[in-house]
């Protein structure tokens, strides 16, 4: 009976600290990455503002979808993203995103002319309200990794076609 009691409260001291640890991160994240693309800013907007054909390009996009607002992108994992646009000209684009995994935030991007192409340089800031997303965030997802394989991506999309 010693060892369940035992148990029992080591789980619970595991998940308190666990929790506590979660709640001491900051609620924000920051992803960013820069890349020149051999294709001018107009090309390069195309190619981020045609969203149905994203599953096309990026790994890990199973669907898109348009919304009233914008579009909803469905991951192969079957997260549900949905993102509204705030700006999208040939020298900023600006997104705000949604979750249903729990968190939220913005996407921005940057296209300034360089030479014969655009050097793009993005930034996604992330909020994470839950102290176990935070944690699961931080052990799990790189935001400069993720920033910079979509702009490998866009890239290659760009310049290919």
């Amino acid at each position: 009976m010693r060892f369940v009691i035992w148990s029992v409260a080591g789980g619970l001291l595991l998940a308190g600290t666990v929790f506590a640890v979660g709640w001491l991160l900051p609620p924000g994240r920051e992803g960013r990455a820069s890349v020149v693309i051999d294709a001018a800013p107009k090309r390069v907007l195309e190619v981020i503002q045609a969203v149905e054909l994203q599953p096309q390009w990026r790994a890990g996009i199973a669907t898109v979808t348009p919304t009233p607002d914008g579009w909803a992108e469905v991951t192969a994992r079957g997260e549900r993203i949905t993102f509204v646009a705030e700006q999208a000209d040939e020298s900023q684009v600006r997104l705000r995103f949604s979750s249903d995994a729990g968190y939220a935030g913005t996407w921005e991007a940057t296209l300034t002319p360089e030479g014969k192409g655009t050097r793009i340089a993005v930034v996604e800031r992330v909020e994470v309200p839950s102290p176990f997303g935070r944690i699961l965030g931080r052990i799990f997802f790189d935001p400069d990794a993720f920033a910079a394989d979509y702009l490998a991506a866009l890239k290659a999309r760009s310049e290919g076609e």
